[in-house]
């Protein structure tokens, strides 16, 4: 079925131009999902990019290679935010090696794995550079929310609960602190 010129720009003008999503639940959702919201973010921004270019790469593949294809999403975002007014100061290569060491030290002795949930802060920037040239660009396109949002919102305080114990447990085992029971009757 072929498109008329009309359609083709009504279709544009729908579309938002990145993935947007509000910073505060961007932040939220990363921190309740201990650093899996990233993939689905990933996920998202590639997806509107190829669904834009009309591109024939797959968002798995790139959000797979995450690490490889930080940095080419950052400098999307630079690229786009050039040709509005104020755009959001951005620093690709900075925040991408950022991110992937922050996003490494999973695989380190806690407590130093305790930083990887906050990966997405080097992202911030970022993410608001998508929101301002999405808004800039694509005024009809509206962030939809997601009924999952509410689950992993619901969850987040179970989710930090367990996350100051887990810090705590490490304190106190790493200063040597064993339990001394019940004290003995005379």
């Amino acid at each position: 079925m072929q498109t008329t010129p009309e359609q083709e720009a009504e279709f544009r003008a729908e579309t938002p131009y990145f993935y947007t999503v509000g910073i505060p639940r961007f932040v939220t959702l990363w921190l309740g999902t201990l650093g899996f919201y990233g993939l689905f973010w990933f996920y998202q921004h590639w997806a509107v990019i190829r669904t834009r270019q009309n591109a024939d790469f797959k968002p798995w593949h790139r959000v797979l290679g995450a690490g490889s294809y930080c940095e080419p999403l950052l400098l999307e975002f630079q690229r786009a935010g050039e040709v509005i007014p104020n755009p959001q100061p951005l620093r690709p290569r900075l925040q991408a090696v950022l991110w992937l060491a922050m996003t490494a030290t999973l695989f380190l002795h806690p407590p130093w794995s305790l930083i990887c949930p906050f990966a997405c802060l080097p992202l911030i920037p970022a993410q608001i550079a998508a929101n301002r040239v999405s808004a800039a660009r694509t005024p009809l396109a509206a962030g939809k929310s997601a009924p999952w949002l509410y689950v992993a919102l619901a969850l987040l305080p179970l989710v930090v609960t367990l996350l100051a114990f887990a810090v705590m447990g490490l304190l106190v085992s790493s200063l040597g602190c064993k339990p001394h029971g019940l004290p003995k009757p005379m």
